[in-house]
């Protein structure tokens, strides 16, 4: 068994690493700068439980590959969202006999089909918290697992099942791809365009009881949207996303709130949210589009109302794209609730 795993960010190093540590043969796709730099060192893989060194095999392009990973029985892609179809050709080139995506987002599943078929793509969701200080280090600050669920219900699971409890994840399995995708980006979605938009802290944000009630106004909507698909929230290896659910639903905002308060602020593992570290990063995409831009298409393609999430990334797709100046809503939570109630 050959796995490759493609992008050598903070997701990717973690994967490539702890499955070389599980005995699993394995090597990683990543920059050329990466692949210097783990060619002069061995990754570092810190957490609450101690630190671990492993040599991990890497190359920049499938062509500089050797032996089994020219054409590995798995390609594992940890990119960005907004990158999948930049990777496809390099996945075409890999050739692997089947491929996971353990990308954050709706929608990636179906670009990979589109490209390669049902019966070689299976779903996956990743629920650790981790930071990369270095391009040869990475620190753990939450445990989590992995979720794995065919795309097509003939593929088998278990070996990349076993394969991933080797490496040290716990892993659970769904029957319903969409089920275990829409409920990751749930729980992806809380705090964090709020948080991007205002360039402040989520805890800063739930202090406000008016812009908490906005996001669990946007969870409501996306739970609309997969009542109308006929997928259920499941419970991911830490992340509780069929309880949030349930509490979404039948809660009142004041009982909601400071459980709210305290799930989201404890699920990030003491991180900035993801999309406000793009924002400062200064990048020109967002992954926003594969959370709230998906909920928003597919609440219109299937006739559900979407008002909240369409207008969040709106204004925070503005933002990234430079048409909307950050200043204008940095810091200014009224002008957001302004904009969305408008």
């Amino acid at each position: 068994m050959a796995i490759v795993v493609v992008g050598g960010g903070a997701i990717g190093l973690q994967v490539a690493g702890r499955l070389a540590l599980g005995g699993i043969e394995s090597a990683l796709l990543a920059r050329p700068s990466g692949v210097d730099a783990l060619a002069a060192g061995p990754l570092r893989i810190s957490s609450p439980d101690g630190a671990r060194e492993v040599r991990i095999e890497a190359a920049a392009s499938p062509a500089d590959l050797l032996g089994p990973y020219r054409r590995p029985d798995l390609a594992v892609l940890c990119v960005k969202g907004y990158d999948t179809p930049g990777a496809i050709e390099t996945l075409r080139a890999l050739a692997p006999r089947l491929l996971l995506t353990l990308q954050n987002g709706i929608g990636n599943e179906e670009r990979l089909v589109a490209a390669f078929g049902p019966t070689r793509v299976i779903a996956g969701a990743i629920t650790t918290s981790v930071e990369a200080p270095g391009p040869t280090e990475i620190v753990i600050t939450k445990a989590g697992g992995v979720g794995l669920a065919p795309v097509d219900p003939a593929t088998d699971l278990g070996p990349w099942a076993a394969a991933f409890t080797a490496a040290g994840f716990p892993v659970k399995t769904y029957g319903d791809y969409r089920a275990m995708k829409w409920s990751k980006a749930l729980l992806n979605m809380l705090g964090n365009a709020q948080a991007a938009i205002l360039d402040m802290q989520v805890p800063q944000i739930y202090a406000d009881a008016r812009l908490l009630d906005l996001d669990l106004a946007a969870a409501r909507e996306a739970l609309a949207v997969m009542a109308r698909m006929g997928a259920r929230p499941v419970n991911l290896p830490g992340y509780p996303a069929a309880t949030v659910a349930a509490l979404a639903r039948f809660l009142p905002g004041p009982a909601l709130r400071p459980l709210m308060r305290r799930l989201v602020g404890g699920g990030r593992g003491g991180k900035d949210p993801s999309l406000l570290r793009d924002l400062r990063a200064g990048r020109k995409r967002s992954e926003g589009e594969q959370l709230y831009g998906a909920v928003a298409a597919e609440a219109a393609a299937r006739g559900v109302p979407a008002p909240v999430n369409a207008a969040l990334w709106r204004i925070l797709g503005g933002i990234v794209r430079g048409e909307i100046a950050w200043g204008e809503y940095r810091g200014k939570p009224e002008r957001l609730l302004a904009e969305v109630g408008r």
